[in-house]
């Protein structure tokens, strides 16, 4: 885990509350040593009081208003819940969060967070641990086109350092990712890997690639 953190070079790793397991101090420790931030998420929340109480107790353990939101629709593919994110986003917000909310990758839904006070919006590629990337590019064109002052982060669906290249080349601030590495043959490795995608997806947005003819 430490050798993939340091080959990624991460600067921040979201936490899952409810899945912590039964030693949580030795996991703390080790958390410790990457030296990142922490952003704890409510992973496995069905419904706006789970999410809003997971997020008041991750507050009061990490000693952070940042919470990465999930209020997930339904178990077959962890999608989450259009009005069950919308609610709980305005409820953490007057709260004092700072919220970062997982989303599809629908135009209206991204607005809607934005509107509720979302300063960052976190939409899939595709649902989370397939591995299938980008599965419709256009749609992520337009909330990047649509929403320019927003920071925007592609969360889940990231299976080979060409997902995440394109998530960067196509102008996102960041990745969020986890099954790519933990899950590939040769974690430490791929996490190399997915950090020199990142930084050259980063370098082509910036570069100005030309237009297809």
């Amino acid at each position: 885990f430490l050798k993939c953190v340091k080959n990624i070079k991460t600067e921040m790793i979201t936490v899952a509350l409810r899945k912590i397991g039964d030693k949580p101090e030795k996991f703390y420790k080790t958390l410790a040593k990457t030296n990142c931030k922490i952003l704890p998420n409510t992973a496995g929340c069905f419904n706006v009081k789970e999410a809003v109480n997971t997020a008041l107790m991750c507050r009061d353990i990490f000693e952070t208003d940042f919470i990465k939101l999930e209020v997930i629709e339904n178990e077959k593919n962890l999608a989450p819940s259009v009005r069950g994110t919308i609610k709980a986003s305005e409820t953490l917000i007057k709260l004092g969060f700072k919220v970062l909310p997982y989303a599809t990758d629908d135009i209206k839904f991204a607005k809607r967070l934005v509107e509720v006070g979302c300063k960052v919006v976190m939409p899939w590629g595709s649902p989370i641990g397939t591995g299938q990337g980008l599965v419709n590019t256009n749609k992520l064109k337009l909330i990047r086109k649509s929403l320019p002052d927003t920071t925007l982060i592609v969360d889940a669906g990231i299976g080979t350092p060409s997902h995440a290249s394109r998530v960067m080349e196509l102008g996102f601030d960041g990745v969020l990712l986890n099954s790519s590495v933990a899950r590939s043959i040769d974690p430490i490795k791929m996490a190399k890997a997915m950090q020199m995608a990142v930084e050259s997806g980063r370098l082509c947005f910036l570069s100005g690639a030309i237009e297809k003819t």
